[in-house]
């Protein structure tokens, strides 16, 4: 038998070779880290010594990481401690600022749509508009996040933005003054002269119409109150109007497309590793009799691309208009350590069911690989697209804010005399009356085709 010290020293001498086996990697992976991050530290350095005023550490840790974050994409961002409960808030979908969603496009910041009600389309921002400056500071630098962060403050504060609308050369001064964001996301295409929503467009046809115009929480809750009072009245055609809808929250939109259908993928998820997430529709509170069409544009984004693309690839819908924006990226809210900041991440995209990624990434060479692109596209001119959203800005404006008919989707009455147009009902637009027009030859085909099978019986 071995002695007791013998054996000790045996394992000693065994765990020093094994040391030495794993040391190459280790200090190959500590040279690794050295030759990443030696700048960065060196830089650090280099400012607590020398610069002109002393510096806190943590303000260079912050910059930082912010500008690590910048490379990756313009929707993934640093959230300081001083930022963190304001994110928090504007996460949850009721928050103060002014009303937009951002997105780059050709390399500008840009404005995908104001959100309709909010102070941004009251002080007249417009869908396609590049933001130059808020607040004084250039932007052309800085992240679709970093921008959202400068835009949300104190309910009564003032954001001065510069800008340029859609085909000026010159930027333009906007003030906006900050308020609440929660506003009605579900209305209809006129008001009654008591500001009720108005949502049956062709009474003769059975035929409805719904505009949603962001994805909130409380979106699906008015969306289905409004869809039983319809189904109650035996609609037979549906149109969604998702123009100017930049987009919100995933999961509603998800729902949303459940309504429709009863089985199958609804949406998937995929990350770096190819790792798919799907969402499955149920057969639970499936209306599958009803004739779709979905209305869209350069300004539908986001969750109302998951609408009407998810629709569209599963032969559920027709979407008419123009194509949509692109914009099908999943951030993920990740805490750091300290849990008293946090990063937004992109760390998937979307996919729809028939394995189209929505989003529009410089990487992509197929132009036709991104957004949603409509069955029947019907494009309306510059003019065509300002009347159309003066129609609607009326139409939202037309009651105070807050009031019971203007918030209130069970707050409808079909059977009452509307408002005198521009105010009381929406203009028909081409992108609208197309949609009819495909609904009623729909819908009086198959009337022609069941009297036909009735009197041959």
């Amino acid at each position: 038998m071995l002695h007791k010290h013998s054996l000790i020293w045996i394992l000693i001498f065994s765990v020093i070779a094994l040391m030495f086996v794993h040391l190459p990697p280790m200090v190959a992976k500590q040279d690794s880290i050295l030759n990443t991050y030696g700048a960065l530290v060196e830089v650090d350095a280099l400012i607590k010594q020398r610069w002109v005023e002393p510096i806190r550490g943590e303000t260079l840790v912050n910059g930082a990481i912010r500008g690590m974050l910048f490379q990756l994409d313009p929707y993934s961002g640093y959230i300081g401690p001083d930022e963190l409960h304001a994110f928090e808030r504007q996460s949850s979908g009721q928050y103060v600022g002014v009303g937009v969603e951002l997105g780059m496009k050709d390399g500008q910041l840009t404005v995908i749509a104001p959100i309709e009600g909010s102070p941004a389309a009251q002080a007249g921002v417009l869908p396609g508009d590049v933001i130059v400056s808020v607040n004084g500071h250039e932007v052309a630098d800085r992240s679709v996040f970093d921008v959202e962060e400068m835009l949300v403050g104190e309910p009564g504060t003032v954001v001065r933005l510069r800008l340029r609308h859609p085909g000026r050369s010159e930027p333009d001064a906007l003030t906006v003054v900050r308020n609440y964001i929660n506003i009605p996301s579900v209305r209809g295409f006129a008001r009654t002269h008591s500001g009720r929503w108005r949502y049956r467009i062709d009474p003769t046809h059975s035929i409805a119409y719904i505009r949603v115009s962001n994805f909130r929480h409380n979106t699906m809750t008015d969306f289905n109150r409004v869809l039983a009072r319809l189904e109650e009245e035996g609609i037979r055609g549906l149109i969604i109007d998702l123009r100017f809808n930049p987009g919100g929250l995933m999961h509603p939109a998800i729902e949303m497309v459940d309504r429709f259908v009863d089985d199958g993928i609804i949406l998937s998820t995929v990350n770096r590793y190819r790792a798919v997430d799907e969402y499955r529709a149920t057969r639970r509170g499936t209306i599958g009799e009803l004739d779709l069409v979905m209305l869209i544009n350069a300004a539908s984004a986001s969750s109302s691309e998951i609408v009407a693309g998810s629709l569209q690839a599963r032969g559920r819908a027709i979407v008419v208009g123009e194509r949509s924006f692109g914009k099908g990226s999943v951030q993920q809210f990740i805490p750091l350590r300290n849990q008293q900041t946090a990063v937004k991440l992109t760390v998937a995209y979307y996919r729809l069911p028939d394995g189209r990624i929505i989003h529009r990434t410089a990487r992509q060479t197929n132009p036709d690989s991104w957004g949603v692109i409509p069955d029947m596209e019907v494009s309306l001119s510059k003019e065509q697209t300002a009347s159309l959203r003066q129609s609607r800005r009326a139409l939202d404006l037309a009651f105070t804010q807050g009031s019971t008919a203007k918030g209130d989707p069970k707050a409808q009455d079909d059977h009452a005399a509307p408002l005198a147009p521009p105010a009381g009902e929406l203009i028909h637009d081409a992108q609208l009356s197309q949609a009819l027009t495909l609904l009623r030859a729909t819908l009086t085909g198959r009337t022609s085709a069941r009297l036909t099978g009735l009197q041959s019986d």
